[in-house]
């Protein structure tokens, strides 16, 4: 497989550029660049110091890595989605990390707690009309 040139920009030189940890590895990691205490409940944005240019035709998409269960941290909003045209000097990556455990839980600097993935995305032209399936009865209908 080829690889897919992807610029990126460090806004702190001690911040590890996203990397790829085995061989077979889908996503590659992104450590936080502060720390800090998040509390049980807390939501909050922790910096990444990282500006990525997505290339076109695709989307970066963050996910927690699966490490956080264990921390009781996940990110606020399940998912980051990541524009292409979100790569001007100072649109730094952030991540909103969540504390869903029973105790306070300590970021700290340069770790690792989200992987990025970059899908490629189609735009659709949408065009109004009528749906000629019939009804399958709404969400889980599936069982």
């Amino acid at each position: 497989m080829d690889s897919l040139p992807v610029r990126v920009k460090r806004l702190d030189p001690r911040v590890p550029l996203p990397a790829y940890h085995t061989p077979g590895a889908v996503g590659f990691d992104i450590a936080v660049r502060e720390g800090g205490t998040l509390a049980p409940g807390e939501r909050r944005l922790f910096k990444t110091g990282l500006v990525v240019h997505v290339p076109p035709g695709y989307g970066l998409f963050l996910f927690p890595r699966s490490s956080n269960t264990k921390k009781g941290i996940t990110f606020g909003n399940a998912v980051g989605v990541i524009d292409q045209d979100f790569c001007g000097p100072e649109d730094e990556l952030r991540l909103a990390l969540h504390n869903v455990g029973a105790e306070p839980y300590d970021v700290e600097p340069y770790e690792r707690l989200a992987q990025g993935v970059f899908l490629p995305v189609l735009k659709p032209a949408f065009e109004e009309g009528e749906m000629d399936a019939p009804n399958r009865g709404g969400f889980g209908t599936t069982g």
